[in-house]
C-alpha cells in the first residue's frame, strides 16, 4: 500500500471496540486495521448507559408489550441515541482528529454534533435489518419502527462518506433514505482472524476422508440449520457417509444423527478455543449456511482464508461475497437440503475441480476478502473524496 499521512481518527462505537465479540468481531478487527494502516485511532466506546435510563427504556418495553402486544426495541430509542451522542461527543472533548468513522452505530451518530466528516462504515440500513430479520423486528410497535428509521435517515444524511458491503444496502440507502450515489462506496469485510493460515493449511481438508460440512452460527433458525441438517441426511441416503459440525448454537430438541457433531460455543478472546477454531476451519471441506437472512456474513471471508468454499443462499448482500465457482455457489432461497446435498456431492466427487475451488476461495481471499485489502481500498477512497 502507498504511504500517506497518518490521519487522526475518532473511532465512534458504542459496544466495546477492542471486545472481538463486538459485532461478529468487525469492530475490533476494523479497529485494528485503521490503527496499523491509516492512522492513530481514538477508541471512544463502548458507551456506559446510566441504570436509570437503561430501566426507564426496558420499562417502556415492557408497556408496549402488556399493552399493545408490541415489541419496542430500546437500542433505536432516541433518549438512548441522544444520551450516547452527547457521552461520546464529552469524550471527544479537547481532542483533534482529521474525520470520525462509525461501525454499525447509525444510531448514535443522529445526534452527534461536530463539524469534522463523518463516515459510516455499515453492511445494511434500518429499513433492510427491519423488515428482514423476522424474528426481532415481526411485531415492532409502529412508533419504534418510526425511531429506527428517523435515526437511519438522520446519520446517513450527515455522513461525509458513506461505506457499505453490497449493493443490496447501497440500493436501500439510496431509495429508502434519500442518500446521494455518489457518496456511497461499497467495500467487503476483511477476514476476522488473527494470523493469515499458511497456504500449506488450506490442502490439509483433502486428507480428511470423511466428506464434512460446518455450519457456524449462533442462531440455528436465520441461518437455516433445518437445511443443513436435512442436507447431512439427503448425503447420507446417497451414500455419502458426511458430517456435520455444527458450532455456536445448539440444535432444537429432536435434532439428532450419527454425523452430527455439536460444539455450542466457541470465545475467540480465548486462545484454546481459537485454537479449536483454526483447527476446525482447517479440516472441514464446505462452509454450510443455508441462511434465511443475511447482510454480508463476515464468516465467508473468514472460511476462504482457509480455502474453504462456501455454500450459501442468494440472499441479502451475501451474494457480493461468494461468487458461483470462484468462492463457493448461492443457491436460490426455495433450495431444500435435496438440492443443497447434491451441489455439495457434486463438487466433492471432482476431486481435481474441488482441489481448484480451494485454490480459488483462498485467492478470493488474497485478492479482496482480507483487511489489509480493506485498508488499501479505503486510503485510496479517503484521497478520492479528499477526506
Amino acid at each position: 500500500m502507498e504511504t500517506m499521512n497518518r490521519k487522526r481518527i475518532a473511532y465512534f462505537s458504542i459496544n466495546d471496540p477492542l471486545d472481538k465479540r463486538s459485532w461478529s468481531g468487525i469492530t475490533y478487527y476494523l479497529g485494528q486495521t485503521l490503527q496499523k494502516n491509516i492512522g492513530e485511532v481514538d477508541f471512544l466506546g463502548p458507551v456506559p448507559i446510566p441504570w436509570v435510563l437503561d430501566k426507564t427504556l426496558r420499562g417502556m418495553a415492557k408497556f408496549a408489550r402488556l399493552v399493545f402486544k408490541t415489541e419496542y426495541i430500546p437500542k433505536y430509542s432516541l433518549l438512548k441515541n441522544v444520551y450516547a451522542s452527547l457521552y461520546l461527543r464529552r469524550k471527544m472533548r479537547g481532542r483533534h482528529y482529521d474525520f470520525l468513522l462509525a461501525p454499525a452505530a447509525a444510531s448514535e451518530l443522529a445526534y452527534c454534533r461536530t463539524r469534522l466528516p463523518i463516515i459510516y462504515f455499515g453492511d445494511a440500513t434500518y429499513q433492510l435489518y427491519s423488515t428482514f430479520y423476522k424474528k426481532e423486528f415481526e411485531n415492532l410497535n409502529a412508533f419504534s419502527r418510526w425511531e429506527g428509521n428517523f435515526l437511519e435517515r438522520k446519520a446517513l444524511r450527515k455522513s461525509a462518506l458513506v461505506i457499505l458491503t453490497s449493493q443490496w444496502a447501497s440500493q436501500s440507502a439510496i431509495r429508502d433514505y434519500g442518500v446521494s450515489a455518489d457518496k456511497i462506496e461499497i467495500m467487503q469485510f476483511g477476514a476476522n482472524i488473527d494470523q493469515v493460515p499458511s497456504r500449506n493449511i488450506i490442502f490439509k481438508k483433502e486428507e480428511n476422508p470423511v466428506l464434512t460440512l460446518f455450519f457456524l452460527s449462533v442462531d440455528w433458525e436465520r441461518k437455516g440449520g433445518d437445511i443443513a441438517f436435512d442436507a447431512l441426511k439427503h448425503l447420507h441416503e446417497q451414500g455419502i457417509p458426511a458430517k456435520l459440525i455444527v458450532c455456536g448454537c445448539t440444535p432444537p430438541p429432536g435434532i439428532s444423527h450419527p454425523g452430527l457433531e455439536v460444539i455450542p460455543f466457541l470465545n475467540k478472546n480465548d486462545a484454546a478455543d481459537f485454537n479449536t477454531f483454526v483447527g476446525l476451519f482447517s479440516s472441514v471441506h464446505f462452509l454450510l449456511l443455508p441462511t434465511r437472512a443475511d447482510c454480508t456474513p463476515v464468516v465467508n471471508s473468514e472460511a476462504n482464508a482457509y480455502g474453504v468454499p462456501v455454500i450459501t443462499t442468494d440472499v441479502g448482500g451475501v451474494a457480493g461475497t461468494v461468487q458461483d465457482g470462484i468462492n463457493g455457489y448461492c443457491l436460490p432461497f426455495a433450495a431444500g437440503g435435496a438440492e443443497y446435498a447434491t451441489r455439495i456431492a457434486t463438487i466433492y466427487a471432482d476431486k481435481a475441480g474441488y482441489h481448484r475451488l480451494i485454490e480459488s476461495s483462498r485467492a478470493r481471499f488474497d485478492e479482496e476478502l482480507n483487511w489489509e485489502k480493506w485498508a488499501e481500498n479505503f486510503a485510496r477512497i479517503l484521497a478520492a473524496h479528499q477526506l
